[in-house]
């Protein structure tokens, strides 16, 4: 027979690690690239995702409504090189392809729509954004795009609720804002 405590409680366990794996993931990857143009947004299995800054194309701007384009781009990382020094940066690398991010803000009420085929999608604060639930780099991107365009902070020190471990969590780390400068 299942113990169900057991269960749960190593349940919430993973969805505690994968869920510090979202912001533990910049240790192991380069915060910047390409002089500091590529920001790190997300990262895992030796990908690394960067919101190219020098992309940011302002469609909207009626406050508190704005609209941002920006591109992210993919690099692949060597597992060789990870397995001799536990970490990617420093080693060789590949860029892959990159692809647009479209992001709606609203100032007023805080929120952050993205375009997804054709379709705007809530980030909804209340939601876990772990790589297991859903789309850890929406909100990262969202606020590179947001700070590159304004030199301003879109989330700053807002937080969102976890339903799995009853517990509020920044949106975006200052470790973020501390490489966009602002």
């Amino acid at each position: 027979m299942v113990d169900v405590k057991k269960l749960r409680c190593a349940l919430l366990t993973l969805v505690a690690l994968v869920m510090l794996s979202v912001t533990a993931f910049a240790e192991n990857y380069p915060a910047t690239m390409a002089d500091g143009d590529w920001v790190l947004i997300d990262g895992g299995m030796g990908v690394g995702y960067y919101a190219d800054k020098n992309t940011v194309d302002v469609q909207q701007y009626a406050p508190p409504k704005y609209q941002i384009t920006i591109k992210v781009i993919s690099v692949q990382f060597s597992d060789e090189y990870w397995r001799e020094h536990d970490t990617y940066i420093g080693g060789p690398y590949r860029v892959g392809e990159g692809f647009p991010m479209t992001f709606r803000y609203d100032w007023t009420t805080k929120s952050l729509f993205h375009e997804r085929d054709g379709k705007w999608l809530l980030w909804d604060t209340n939601q876990d954004y772990s790589h297991a639930e859903g789309n850890p780099m929406i909100p990262y991107a969202a606020e590179v795009a947001f700070a590159t365009a304004y030199n301003m902070r879109f989330f700053n020190d807002k937080t969102y609720y976890s339903p799995f471990l009853k517990k509020h969590y920044r949106i975006i780390d200052e470790s973020l804002y501390q490489i966009l400068g602002i």
